[in-house]
């Protein structure tokens, strides 16, 4: 009889010490075949248990697990990890499918099998993140921790990647690893050092071509003088939680920015700043800001907060709680990257959000397409009705400028008009604008 405290209830898999142990006698008797260790995770499960609850999410994990199974290698074990975090263990003959061929074959089955899923779930965008790690008799001296772990460290980056979500691990990642490592470790000295700097993107009124507010955005310049750059440093310290540390310091530049030109009597627009996803699991950026307002007397009228479509998608309901709460100290909100997800109409019905920034995937490079123009247009249009401010990003030639004048779109921001630029030469453009 089989010890019901080895298996994990909801799902029927080995529990994941279990999983383990089996593993680590399989890796002892390698032999000439391989063992894949296959990682995978649900992207957007959360959405699911939020939206619909949790008895469609477990539903959901038990189709999952039936549909894991079916591996193209001999299955030797498995396990739920946690949550939707599922890892199993096959064989593959030596003279068989490459390591290459075998991820290139997982990455089809889970295509088909997301396909199959949002049908069922609610045409929801459910995706399968997969990591590979594989075993042979050159390498059987790894544990299973470790191999599991390798498993996992490419699920992690196929989970980063919006189309190929199937990774086959390589030693390069680890040299990945270092690097999070001492960029987060990095990160309390560049705060008490002030390495971070802000700079500023202008924003553009459509009919007049004036400068009218400016988007602040973080850079990172060490002591030695090398950058280190926001697509490198952005996503790692949002993984560690830091990114609330680094926002609040932009907030805070930000305030100062703007009370020591109001102080001087000199010109200002509005300012927006953005909000990372990390900040819905805390909350406590509403008092941080608060204590902002006490201190710098800056009017709410010159601060914005964006959030980011992703966010709203990931957690309506703390996203409206936040945006609530700004709203009620007189902030406007803006929503980023709109049209990058897949709920976005729907979202607007349901957020209380003052403007929307399309996102730069509409004004792709060369020629604007006629669907995309269709699609702008529309927006446009949208947000007309239901009395929420229009601004386009990624605006980099005349003619996409021109077109959104002629559909109405109100603000633009891109390279166009401004790449981000340092406070000092923000500062210039100010005058220069105010004088001509």
């Amino acid at each position: 009889m089989i010890k019901t405290d080895m298996k994990d209830i909801l799902t029927g898999l080995d529990r994941y010490e279990v999983f383990l142990e089996k593993l680590e006698k399989e890796i002892e008797n390698v032999g000439d075949d391989r063992i894949v260790i296959i990682y995978t995770d649900i992207k957007h499960f959360k959405y699911i248990n939020d939206t619909y609850g949790y008895k469609v999410g477990d539903s959901l994990l038990r189709d999952f697990v039936n549909e894991f199974m079916k591996q193209e290698a001999v299955i030797l074990c498995a396990a739920r990890v946690y949550s939707d975090n599922f890892v199993t263990a096959g064989r593959l003959p030596g003279n068989g499918l490459s390591n290459e061929e075998f991820r290139d074959l997982i990455y089809q089955l889970n295509l088909e099998r997301e396909m199959k899923f949002r049908e069922k779930y609610l045409n929801s965008r459910l995706q399968f993140c997969t990591g590979i790690s594989v075993i042979d008799k050159n390498s059987r001296s790894l544990d299973a921790e470790t191999a599991v772990s390798n498993a996992n460290l490419a699920r992690k980056v196929a989970k980063e990647m919006e189309e190929d979500c199937c990774v086959l691990f390589d030693q390069s990642m680890m040299e990945g690893i270092r690097r999070e490592v001492e960029i987060t470790s990095s990160i309390p000295k560049a705060l008490s050092q002030r390495e971070f700097q802000v700079y500023f993107q202008p924003k553009i009124d459509t009919d007049t071509l004036a400068l009218i507010g400016a988007e602040a955005l973080v850079r990172w310049q060490k002591t030695d003088g090398t950058f280190v750059y926001p697509d490198e440093f952005i996503p790692l310290i949002e993984r560690s939680g830091q990114i609330v540390e680094v926002d609040y310091y932009v907030y805070r530049e930000v305030f100062r920015f703007l009370a020591e030109r109001l102080r001087e009597g000199k010109r200002v627009v509005p300012v927006s700043v953005n909000v990372s996803r990390v900040h819905l699991n805390r909350m406590h950026i509403l008092e941080y800001v608060k204590g902002l307002m006490e201190e710098f007397q800056v009017p709410c009228s010159l601060v914005e907060f964006e959030l980011t479509e992703s966010i709203y998608l990931e957690n309506t309901e703390r996203a409206l709680e936040l945006i609530k709460g700004l709203h009620k100290m007189g902030f406007k909100i803006s929503m980023d990257d709109f049209g990058s997800g897949y709920s976005s109409l729907n979202l607007l019905s349901k957020l209380p959000i003052d403007i929307i920034k399309l996102d730069r995937v509409f004004l792709k490079e060369g020629e604007m397409q006629e669907n995309d123009r269709i699609i702008i247009s529309c927006v446009v249009d949208m947000a007309k009705r239901l009395k929420i401010t229009s601004l386009c990003e990624g605006v980099e030639t005349l003619e996409q400028c021109n077109y959104l004048k002629e559909v109405g779109c109100q603000m633009q921001q891109g390279f166009y008009f401004s790449r981000p630029i340092p406070q000092e030469v923000f500062e210039k453009l100010l005058e220069e604008d105010a004088e001509g």
